[in-house]
């Protein structure tokens, strides 16, 4: 039998042995017939790595493209390829553009690593600057300032000054870029970069723009002089970028507002200031949630707060992605809804705590529901609560008791129904969802919700006898329920209950004293030096007589209560007692007899403040710190290390300064904008261009530009590789199209319209402003009549549009929208107040 078990483990092995050849001829005979795939470099790459140096010496460039693609392919599996660095570096000048190619991204993987070695390429690498191949001259660039050596600083510093001249802006946008890696490299290069960063901000193209926002937020982020000549001009880009360079550019123009414009009062803006507004506005209808999150934070952080209400539908929109995404939006609509929560009032049901919620979106959603309670929402949600309070899940229940205290405090008419639901949840046998019930209980109680009502059926003096008689059978086993009913009797010792019941409790909780938590044990403290002082203070009422005829008992009690916290284990009881003790002395402490009456008065007044800091530490919500909206520090409630908060508003009104013309205009000055009467009759100052240039290669519009510097991206339909599209002349002919001059937006124009309708459409576009407003009031008007669908609850409560200011776009074959990947818009969209109101149809 074992004889036989070693020949069928040899036949397998052999099996093994002949399976992995077959493969391994397969393969080889695939890369001889030129049928290699890209996964045939991953499934051998260890077992060729051995023939890699032998193919990299080779005279083929066939075998050093293959070595370089095995190489690669190692360095993705996550192995350690540095060890070929040597053999790498010696094909660095290869006469094969691809092979150059790998070996450049290789170089980037390694160069940090073998510094030594990747000086020795540099005179390669200041040759391919010059290279006719605009994707050389930027790998070289790249590669080049990725070599952290010191001594090269200079030579990579010459290499940007010359790029960022460069005809090609892919390269202009690797020049950007390492700028910034420079200054991270060596910091006293600083000065000599903020010239040539004042050379980049000229960029005209799209695709370099964002790359040299960055790069001039890493030099001299606060140069803000160096901006105004481009403020509006990067203001009608800002919606042809792509969607990181949006991103910062968005955060470069907000910070720039903060300190450049006053803070807006009432409904009146800097003409600026509008314009800024009306271009960010757009991208809230992005894909990208980084880029709707950047505008969301600019209008919070810029516009009146009349205009705030437009970011509460794009919020709403980002909770339908990731469980990630939508931790990071809901911290953000919480910061928000703290200082504007009517804004979320008509979106309530999308905070309702749904099934597959993890427990953080569930914290998040119950703390979002406590602070936009509001008299049109409060019925439906104190149903939709009160079911989750008897949750199987114990954090949703005890956030409905936050929910509930909430809805008490904020709508009168449901003070009741709330204070039933929190007394109900009293009998959970869960210590932590009863603990909460208290808390809001105590919180109601004390800050006088409860007690203000006068059609409520219970007196206080029964809800105070129902809570001590929980806490004494045995129902209220959370500390700090139990430390709350202690703490209601001493805030209401002078009332009824405490007349007749207060040193009954005493005397129950010295008995049970031991075996009580910290936090009952210094509520019990404090009620005996409550009692003691009332005592010796000789007031008159129920309650003195009540001491004056219990006074040695009480006594008693309260010298067995301090000696038992004297020697407590928990060192805040201790100190608590210590505390109290001087301010109430025992009878045997008469070392400063001379000084009780003083001491008696300052016990007084810190007794009386304890009382009220116990209603205010219940009526207080977790806060978080001010962050701005938006930011990395904001969702970590903590700052980050690069985090810097937005400067602040100027005390004095700023100067006016030259902020450049807009592409196809002359110079406008200043001025102030009514952003309530911006809807049908008001021209905004800033005619927009009426052509511009299309980016055949990325589908974005580019403003229109004369300039010798703008470069125009063709299309690459009649090339067969992206090289040769690249090198390729620019022979593309401009197609025109139409903007809308009240919104800067970019449609783009259908090759089937003539040149008559083109001609046509500027003619009109040149007319009277008072009859296309008039025109454009009668269209709204008879579009809003025949739709009946907007309803009081949806529209903004300045203008009567809709609230969440989605763009009248045109319809048709005519006209596309091409600012967020050629979304197109609907007929029954209405335009924002804040873009100029008025729905131009582009015939």
């Amino acid at each position: 039998m074992a004889e036989y078990l070693s020949k069928a483990m040899a036949l397998a092995q052999d099996a093994a042995k002949l399976s992995m050849r077959f493969s391994e001829g397969l393969v080889d005979n695939a890369l001889e017939f030129g049928l290699d795939t890209p996964g045939s470099f991953y499934d051998n790459a260890e077992y060729k790595l051995a023939l890699v140096r032998k193919e990299l010496g080779s005279g083929s460039d066939k075998d050093k493209l293959v070595a370089m693609k095995r190489l690669l392919a190692a360095v993705a599996k996550g192995h350690d390829a540095s060890e070929h660095f040597a053999d790498v570096v010696k094909n660095v000048a290869s006469g094969n553009l691809e092979v150059r190619r790998l070996v450049y991204i290789y170089l980037l993987r390694y160069a940090e690593q073998e510094q030594d070695l990747a000086l020795l390429s540099v005179n390669t690498f200041q040759r391919d600057l010059g290279d006719s191949n605009q994707v050389i001259r930027a790998m070289a660039l790249r590669v080049m300032s990725s070599i952290r050596v010191p001594v090269i600083s200079p030579i990579v510093v010459l290499a940007v000054r010359k790029l960022a001249l460069d005809r090609s802006p892919h390269v202009r946008k690797t020049a950007a870029l390492a700028v910034t890696k420079l200054v991270r490299l060596d910091a006293g290069l600083r000065e000599e970069l903020v010239e040539i960063v004042e050379t980049m901000l000229r960029e005209n193209s799209p695709l370099a723009v964002g790359s040299v926002i960055r790069a001039f937020c890493a030099v001299c982020p606060t140069r803000y002089d160096m901006v105004h000549g481009q403020f509006r001009r990067w203001c009608v880009m800002l919606a042809d970028l792509d969607e990181w360079g949006q991103v910062e550019l968005v955060k470069l123009l907000v910070a720039y507002a903060r300190t450049q414009f006053a803070k807006p009062v009432g409904d009146s803006l800097d003409a600026d200031h509008a314009l800024l507004l009306r271009s960010v506005q757009p991208l809230m209808q992005s894909r990208n949630s980084a880029v709707v999150m950047s505008a969301v934070s600019a209008f919070c952080h810029l516009a009146p707060q009349t205009l705030l209400p437009v970011v509460a539908r794009p919020l709403v929109r980002l909770l339908k992605a990731g469980r990630e995404s939508a931790y990071v939006v809901l911290t953000n609509i919480q910061q928000i809804a703290r200082h504007s929560p009517a804004m979320f009032s008509p979106y309530v049901r999308s905070f309702y705590v749904a099934a597959g919620d993890p427990p953080f979106t569930r914290r998040l959603k119950l703390q979002i529901l406590a602070a936009i309670v509001s008299p049109k929402t409060v019925n439906m949600m104190v149903v939709e609560v009160a079911g989750y309070t008897q949750s199987l899940l114990t954090d949703i229940a005890v956030g409905a008791a936050g929910v509930l205290l909430a809805c008490a405090r904020s709508v009168r008419e449901s003070v009741m129904d709330c204070f039933s639901s929190l007394l109900l949840m009293l009998d959970d046998a869960r210590p932590e969802v009863s603990g909460a019930a208290m808390q809001a209980v105590c919180g109601l109680l004390l800050d006088g919700t409860v007690r203000d009502l006068q059609d409520r059926t219970m007196t206080l003096y029964d809800i105070v006898c129902f809570l001590v008689r929980k806490m004494d059978g045995g129902k209220l086993t959370d500390d700090g329920a139990r430390a709350c009913v202690v703490g209601l009797v001493c805030a209401f010792m002078r009332s009824k209950f405490g007349s007749l019941h207060a040193l009954e409790v005493l005397r129950r909780g010295a008995r049970s004293f031991k075996d009580e938590g910290a936090q009952t044990k210094m509520q019990l403290l404090e009620l005996s030096a409550c009692l003691m002082l009332a005592h010796r203070a000789q007031e008159e009422g129920p309650l003195a007589r009540m001491l004056e005829e219990y006074s040695e008992k009480m006594s008693d009690i309260h010298a067995y209560l301090f000696t038992l916290a004297r020697y407590d284990v928990d060192f805040d009881v201790r100190d608590r007692a210590r505390m109290l003790r001087a301010l109430c002395p025992l009878p045997g402490d008469e070392a400063h007899s001379e000084q009780m009456p003083r001491v008696l008065e300052i016990a007084n007044e810190l007794m009386a403040a304890s009382s009220d800091n116990l209603g205010q530490a219940n009526r207080r919500l977790d806060q978080k710190t001010a962050f701005t909206i938006g930011s990395l520090s904001l969702t970590v409630d903590r700052p980050m290390s690069e985090y810097a908060a937005l400067p602040e508003w100027p005390t004095v009104k700023p100067p006016s300064v030259d902020r450049g013309t807009l592409p196809g205009t002359r110079n406008v000055g200043g001025g102030k904008v009514d952003v309530t009467s911006v809807t049908t009759t008001q021209q905004p100052n800033y005619p927009m261009s009426r052509a511009i240039n299309i980016a055949g290669i990325s589908g974005r519009a580019q403003p229109y530009s004369s300039g010798p510097e703008y470069s125009t991206p063709r299309s690459a339909a009649d090339h067969d590789d992206l090289d040769a599209f690249l090198n390729s002349a620019d022979d593309s002919s401009e197609r025109v199209v139409h903007v809308n001059p009240r919104t800067a937006f970019v449609f783009q124009q259908s090759e089937e319209s003539s040149e008559s309708d083109i001609s046509s459409s500027e003619s009109e576009s040149e007319s009277s402003g008072l009859e296309s407003s008039a025109s454009s009031e009668e269209r709204q008007s008879t579009e809003e009549e025949d739709s009946g669908e907007s309803s009081d609850d949806e529209r903004s409560p300045f203008t009567g549009a809709k609230s969440d200011s989605q763009l009248s776009l045109p319809s048709g074959p005519s006209a596309a929208y091409t600012g967020f990947g050629g979304r197109r818009g609907s007929e029954d969209e209405q335009a924002h107040p804040l873009m100029d109101g008025t729905s131009q149809h582009w015939q």
